[in-house]
């Protein structure tokens, strides 16, 4: 018996992250990845440089986030001196989302989206921030393909830190590196890695769906994942609220 389409989306949308995204700069509108634009100042105002290292690069993600007619220019972009890890945590819809960790000699493929300060509430209520990630400017160098250096940039980072079962971070196989030490897993890799610890018997699929269908399994879960987390400790970064100037 086939499983109906709305549980086949809902593995596809955990195992698939961080999802497809173009490799070099686009403007993502009305759902699309157009021909790169460069900011200039939006409908609203002022474009700011938000670092995007997961799901944020992706124009599938930024369409669930913004589904009505935004313009963003999304800028590729190396991030040096940091790695695009799995997180100690579980996101609402399964997925095992990223964050970064410091990573001295190395660089990171990441994205720069130029967001109106009209356009950050959304992104502020999709990264759940205070609760799941922390939001503040990190000034780190950051060499975009079109701006060039940028001093500083804004990011959310993970609260619960990075999970580091063996003492060390584990990077996300599907974000392009340079000199990345840490073994990379995809999505599903690190899902069934879970699965193996948390519940041998059980079928991937399943294992993936409680996460997004029951609240108090993906806690629990989560909490095992936070037994080995990496802190972030960056004095580079520094916290903002959503009420901040920026």
């Amino acid at each position: 018996m086939s499983r109906p389409p709305d549980r086949t989306d809902a593995l596809a949308r955990a195992l698939d992250y961080p999802y497809a995204a173009p490799a070099g700069s686009y403007l993502f509108r009305d759902g699309r990845a157009l021909p790169y634009r460069p900011p200039g100042r939006g409908a609203h105002g002022r474009r700011v440089p938000v670092i995007g290292y997961g799901s944020n690069r992706a124009p599938e993600q930024l369409a669930r986030k913004y589904p009505g007619a935004a313009e963003i220019p999304v800028e590729a972009a190396w991030l040096e001196g940091f790695d695009a890890v799995h997180a100690a945590r579980l996101s609402g819809y399964g997925a095992v989302p990223a964050t970064l960790a410091p990573c001295p000699g190395m660089r990171v493929a990441v994205s720069v989206a130029w967001l109106t300060l009209a356009q950050l509430p959304a992104m502020h209520r999709s990264e759940a921030i205070g609760v799941g990630y922390d939001f503040g400017v990190l000034e780190a160098p950051l060499l975009g393909e079109h701006s060039g250096r940028l001093p500083r940039a804004l990011v959310y980072v993970a609260r619960s830190g990075a999970f580091a079962p063996a003492g060390e971070p584990v990077a996300l196989a599907g974000i392009r590196a340079e000199g990345r030490r840490w073994r990379a897993l995809a999505q599903a890799e690190m899902q069934e890695y879970l699965r193996a610890a948390l519940a041998p018997d059980q079928p991937l699929e399943r294992f993936v769906l409680d996460h997004a269908d029951n609240r108090a399994v993906r806690q629990q879960r989560a909490a095992w994942l936070a037994k080995t987390a990496q802190p972030w400790h960056e004095p580079r970064f520094r916290v903002l609220a959503a009420c901040d100037p920026l």
